[in-house]
């Protein structure tokens, strides 16, 4: 695609997504890190040895309060339903350039949440980002929301998204590792086949998006299959990529816009927010303008 035609998707989402009233739902993460300098490994015990440095520890919100901040800049309002307190911190031992993380370490302080009742009528667009930590366990919603059903290291196996079969859901964002858990069957890649296998399962949905690592991105809406490859970057850090990914799948999701658009945005996005650690920084629609320049 040349630069012209994908700054006119660019303005066309920005156009429409300006008028939204949005909400999201999900745990805010704490995200710490902390520099250090690899010593080698002590002599008494087969372990690593870091010593500190003289940088300041930074402290970064994550999880669904960085969604907040990427969708901030593109819609009219976004509120946010979400732990109030520092129950989930995520403690990450990083060398001086942020290039290689040596030791995660995850502090979760609460694991019963309140019950959360949604007023779907108040919001165009209802965003639930369960990272699989309890805060999201006890939803009452009865419309349609987009739905990002988080694996990770915590919740590994017990954080499917069959737990969501029975709602209704607009779009449901997956990684290539979830998507394999869905349907028991250890993907390294995914197939056209596949997708509609993970489409028709358990998943109750209009959209789906898969991203897949370093193969890029696909969409099914059960019936046609349309892929993206990865938008090369000057990476800095995945994490939280598909986080990004997953926002603007759901705004994309939403509004009347091609398949390809629905594909093409978040991928952008996506690749976007690897040029900085974690969430440093949060997509704008300057950034993402002037980043699609770039890579075109």
């Amino acid at each position: 695609m040349n630069n012209n035609n994908f700054q006119l998707l660019i303005k066309e989402f920005i156009n429409l997504s300006k008028k939204l009233n949005v909400l999201v739902i999900g745990e805010t993460i704490i995200d710490e890190f902390i520099e250090v300098v690899y010593q080698g490994q002590s002599m008494k015990s087969f372990c690593p040895v870091f010593q500190y440095t003289d940088k300041e520890k930074m402290i970064q919100n994550g999880g669904a309060g960085a969604i907040v901040g990427h969708l901030k800049d593109f819609v009219r309002n976004i509120d946010i339903i979400t732990n109030t307190k520092n129950e989930i911190i995520k403690t990450r031992f990083i060398d001086k350039d942020g290039e290689k993380k040596h030791l995660e370490l995850n502090k979760i302080k609460n694991k019963e949440f309140k019950e959360i009742n949604v007023n779907c009528k108040a919001y165009d667009v209802i965003i639930i980002a369960d990272f699989g930590h309890g805060f999201c366990d006890n939803i009452n919603i009865n419309g349609d929301f987009h739905l990002m059903c988080q694996t990770n290291s915590y919740n590994f196996g017990f954080n499917r998204l069959s737990k969501w079969r029975n709602y209704n859901k607009k779009s449901v964002s997956l990684d290539l590792r979830e998507a394999s858990l869905q349907i028991n069957n250890q993907m390294s890649e995914c197939s056209d086949k596949q997708a509609i296998e993970i489409y028709n399962y358990e998943i109750n949905c209009a959209d789906l998006f898969v991203t897949l690592g370093s193969k890029g991105a696909l969409y099914t809406n059960g019936e046609t299959i349309d892929r993206h490859d990865v938008i090369k970057s000057n990476i800095i850090d995945t994490i939280g990529a598909g986080d990004t990914f997953f926002a603007f799948a759901s705004i994309a999701s939403h509004l009347n816009i091609s398949s390809e658009s629905k594909l093409k945005i978040p991928s952008l996005a996506a690749s976007l927010s690897t040029t900085w650690l974690c969430n440093e920084e949060s997509v704008t629609k300057e950034k993402l303008i002037n980043y699609a320049n770039t890579i075109v």
